[in-house]
């Protein structure tokens, strides 16, 4: 009986276990060890597998200073735990006229950036650097990220694992929808059938992501004499079809010009300011199913949201945490004097995320 290759191939599988548990910037190193260990992790078949193992892992929060000196880094990583003191990256990248980061998915970010009044787009993955910049179209022109006629979504078709990217306007309902299998642009027509006069994405905390099972959702505000009409937008990512979804019953959870849409323990959830500092959460139970979720007073600013926490910002521009299952608030350890100031005002964005091997290089690229 020969034993030595049932030894080799063992021995195989446990170093593959170790490095499937293993920290990203272990794994960044571990590719130098050896040529058999850098073909294992750059297969897509060893990242699919951290993948799913690094989503049990505890998230972590990224923040981007959209108002950091050339000098100093814009990034700071800190863990979501309490526990752990921020961490700031070494020799990181900066991104000249970042405008919004949207994300993450599985790790990735859609980066948009404004230079001579151009808007450039990619892709980006914080833990391996890698960036992809996207092509511009020739059919149509993007408006600036301060119009509020236009947005983007950001996310993933799960049944083909193709990253996509989707921009709608929707006064003159010009749509585009990047795909990083095709790398080119969809260019086509959206009727969404809404009265537009007067009507305004809102705006979900700056940067954070409403992508949820293959699709990307949107809040639509319609005020007309102070009336406010809010209806919902989704994208599905497989079949890349809009389709408008109905709101709780009488808008009487949306009211106020307050709202935002989140991802609530992975669903779609509206959090919204009924009064001073009184908050209601509603989440979709199915489209255009609504359900009173919590009701809540919170006195400090919403950053994002992570899981089932709300990440917050005191007056002393210092990060909470707060649960609004378990009604429990943890602080994070972190404080950034332009924590309590806007991004569009040189502030700070907070985003959930959880690092990754994904990787969107084009073929021939290596």
């Amino acid at each position: 009986m020969d034993t030595n290759d049932n030894g080799g191939d063992f021995l195989e599988d446990s170093i593959k276990e170790i490095l499937l548990r293993s920290p990203m910037k272990s794994l960044l190193r571990f590719k130098c060890v050896c040529k058999n260990w850098y073909t294992l992790i750059k297969n897509p078949s060893f990242i699919r597998e951290h993948l799913n193992f690094s989503k049990n892992n505890p998230p972590q929060l990224l923040i981007y200073d959209y108002g950091a000196p050339n000098d100093l880094p814009p990034l700071t990583f800190i863990s979501d735990n309490g526990i752990d003191s921020p961490t700031h990256e070494v020799n990181p990248q900066n991104f000249e006229g970042m405008t919004n980061l949207l994300g993450s998915i599985n790790g990735l970010f859609f980066l948009e950036r404004e230079i001579n009044n151009d808007i450039l787009c990619a892709l980006w993955n914080p833990a391996t650097r890698e960036v992809r910049d996207l092509p511009s179209t020739v059919e149509i022109k993007f408006e600036s990220f301060f119009s509020f006629n236009r947005f983007f979504g950001f996310g993933l078709d799960p049944l083909t694992n193709d990253y996509k990217v989707v921009y709608y306007n929707y006064k003159n309902e010009n749509a585009a929808v990047y795909s990083c299998s095709r790398d080119s642009w969809r260019i086509f027509k959206h009727e969404n059938g809404y009265d537009n006069r007067n009507v305004e994405c809102v705006d979900t905390f700056y940067g954070s992501t409403t992508y949820l099972n293959g699709s990307y959702y949107w809040m639509l505000k319609r005020n007309l004499d102070f009336n406010f009409g809010f209806k919902f937008l989704s994208f599905n990512f497989g079949n890349e079809v809009f389709e408008m979804i109905e709101g709780p019953p009488h808008d009487y959870a949306i009211r106020s010009c307050t709202a935002d849409l989140i991802i609530l323990d992975d669903s779609i959830a509206i959090l919204n300011e009924v009064d001073l500092f009184v908050f209601y959460v509603w989440v979709m139970i199915q489209p255009g199913v609504w359900n009173k979720f919590a009701t809540f007073h919170c006195f400090s600013s919403v950053m994002s949201c992570c899981d089932s926490s709300l990440i917050l910002a005191t007056r002393r521009s210092r990060l909470i945490s707060y649960n609004v299952k378990t009604k429990k608030t943890r602080h994070l350890e972190f404080r950034h004097p332009r924590l309590s100031r806007s991004p569009i005002l040189s502030g700070c964005g907070v985003h959930c995320y959880k690092e990754s091997l994904v990787t969107f290089k084009r073929q021939g690229n290596g």
